[in-house]
């Protein structure tokens, strides 16, 4: 999560605590993830199967970005390719944290796949946004609970910077009546430039009230249209899904 990284990972609030499902993916012979990452945070990803007999993992290497000679410190892309072994199901789990025994774990990306007799794999399940680390795109997520009529809105300082690539309420996996989920915007860019986007949460048909909750998230687009973001303000840590994990 570049854009996240730069502001949030020095506060350690990368652990999730939701999940989703996902439609199942048209079959396909392998599968390459790719996130973000600066093992010079001291944060790093490893990578697990829950059934090697039906699921590999290859590690293709962390690529450091293109502003790695100009920019001490800049982070880069890691890469791994899932293969199917077996007719099966299996997870693949991507977590990322210290590396040191007793490191904190700060994420946990779990992939969920159906392996078929042709060892072409369906994925079934994600638990966890890997938008968020997704290179040149930013994300936001939040709490939010639309059965208390209130629910988020945003207004960007300067349009055109920005397009909206996701908009989506993500349900929480529970019956229980009235519980709320969070929501998940990806951003890409569009053109060069600094963008401030300010999200309200509120009840839409409540006038000349304040909103329940504010915060600002600061984005800067790049001449390649790759976004960071640069700050956020405001609420954010009362309606953050995210909290700090210590290893077992």
């Amino acid at each position: 999560m570049k854009k996240f990284i730069a502001i949030a990972l020095s506060a350690m609030l990368l652990c999730f605590s939701f999940a989703f499902a996902e439609t199942a993916t048209a079959p396909v012979p392998n599968v390459t993830v790719t996130f973000t990452e600066n093992p010079t945070t001291g944060y790093t990803w490893s990578f697990s199967s829950s059934d090697e007999a039906i699921l590999t993992i290859a590690d293709n290497g962390f690529v450091a970005g293109p502003d790695a000679d100009k920019v001490e410190g800049a982070g880069g892309t890691h890469t791994w390719t899932i293969t199917g072994k077996a007719e099966g199901d299996a997870t693949a789990t991507f977590t990322f944290g210290q590396g040191w025994e007793g490191g904190e774990i700060a994420d946990t990306i779990v992939y969920s796949f159906h392996v078929d007799a042709d060892k072409n794999l369906t994925q079934t399940a994600i638990s966890g946004y890997p938008d968020l680390y997704a290179s040149g795109k930013g994300a936001i997520v939040l709490t939010e609970n639309p059965t208390t009529g209130y629910q988020w809105k945003y207004k960007a300082s300067t349009e055109g910077i920005l397009t909206v690539e996701k908009d989506e309420f993500v349900a929480p996996t529970t019956d229980a009546m009235g519980a709320g989920g969070v929501h998940v915007w990806v951003f890409t860019g569009a053109k060069e430039g600094d963008v401030t986007l300010t999200f309200e949460y509120a009840r839409s048909w409540e006038e000349g009230v304040m909103p329940d909750a504010t915060i600002t998230y600061v984005f800067h687009v790049d001449a390649s249209l790759n976004v960071t973001q640069t700050s956020v303000d405001g609420d954010f840590a009362a309606y953050n899904p995210l909290a700090p994990k210590e290893a077992e």
